[in-house]
């Protein structure tokens, strides 16, 4: 299954990353007039809270619903406008089930996360699936803990220590 043309897919998940993501799309949604589809993607080891109780494919998404009703709640209930907004929910792997959501979609956006190097060597990384797979452009909006905020006119930079080195 495929988003609407104009829509504005993102990947919504428990990080900062994924909040950071959501506000970047409701921003742009509301700038150009475009519905916003949240996309929340499960499997039996994500790390939602009460996961790991789960015994059914019933109880899994019922976490990651109210998972994902916690962050998209905690985000617009502090906006006086918004765009229109859809939940997706589906068990499977979240690259993946981002990228065919986003097909005709007008953009996909996702956070990036800090993670180690072997957790991306282990795990991948959605972000960089995303990239290589979406038929839609993807922007990437980082871990607002990742990047210091300069004075005007100077670049960001990176912090030390994340596995990045300073520009």
């Amino acid at each position: 299954m495929t988003a609407h043309a104009g829509v504005i897919v993102v990947g919504v998940d428990h990080t900062r990353a994924a909040r950071a993501a959501l506000e970047f799309a409701l921003d742009e949604g509301l700038a150009h007039g475009s519905a916003v589809e949240v996309v929340t993607a499960w499997l039996w080891t994500s790390p939602f809270e009460g996961m790991n109780h789960v015994t059914s494919l019933a109880e899994g998404r019922a976490v990651a619903e109210a998972a994902q009703d916690a962050v998209i709640r905690g985000i617009l209930d502090a906006r006086a406008a918004r765009p229109v907004v859809s939940r997706t929910v589906v068990h499977g792997n979240a690259g993946r089930a981002l990228v065919e959501r986003c097909e005709g979609a007008r953009m996909l956006v996702v956070g990036s996360s800090r993670k180690g190097t072997l957790s991306r060597a282990l795990l991948g990384s959605v972000s960089g699936f995303c990239l290589r797979h979406a038929v839609a452009p993807v922007v990437v909006v980082a871990d607002p803990g990742r990047v210091e905020h300069p004075p005007p006119g100077e670049l960001p930079m990176v912090r030390e220590g994340d596995g990045h080195r300073r520009e």
